[in-house]
């Protein structure tokens, strides 16, 4: 339960900073699909750039599987090469994934992990953008493909 006060707060925190000139802030809701589990997920996600063409990315996901339920939470740093109309970044990171069992003598299961994988952001307009993104977790040993849709906050 701390834990999750605790993840709650810092996305809170993400999301009431406000940037500087040179730095911007993003909001995003997505949806996240695994291969190798199949679960569907629904994100929330912040990024803050601190530097040019840097940034850092808290996000959290509930997955649905059909008993018992999921989540995740990755704190992922992200690296632009562009700042056009369509921006491509590579991204590293942590995550950690926890699966809670119902009617099943596991209980409970977390994974660490660290995520690799890129992604990009499409303008669609001066605030509102699309951001598809693929990620591998290496510890979970699962791929991630996500969709979002993001709003410049700033």
């Amino acid at each position: 339960m701390n834990k999750i006060l605790l993840v709650l707060a810092f996305i809170l925190i993400s999301f009431s900073s406000f940037g500087q000139y040179k730095e911007q802030f993003r909001a995003m809701h997505g949806y996240e699909m695994g291969i190798d589990k199949g679960f569907f997920g629904i994100n929330f996600t912040g990024e803050y750039f601190p530097l040019n063409y840097f940034s850092i990315a808290p996000s959290f996901t509930f997955f649905t599987p059909a008993t018992g339920n999921a989540r995740g939470f990755d704190l992922n740093a992200r690296y632009y090469f562009t700042e056009k109309e369509r921006q491509w970044y590579t991204t590293v990171g942590y995550g950690h994934y926890t699966r809670v069992y119902e009617f099943n003598p596991i209980g409970r299961e977390s994974f660490n992990s660290l995520n690799l994988g890129g992604g990009s952001m499409i303008k669609l307009n001066d605030e509102i953008g699309l951001n598809p993104e693929v990620r591998y977790q290496l510890g979970r040993n699962d791929l991630l493909f996500k969709l979002s849709i993001l709003y410049f906050v700033n």
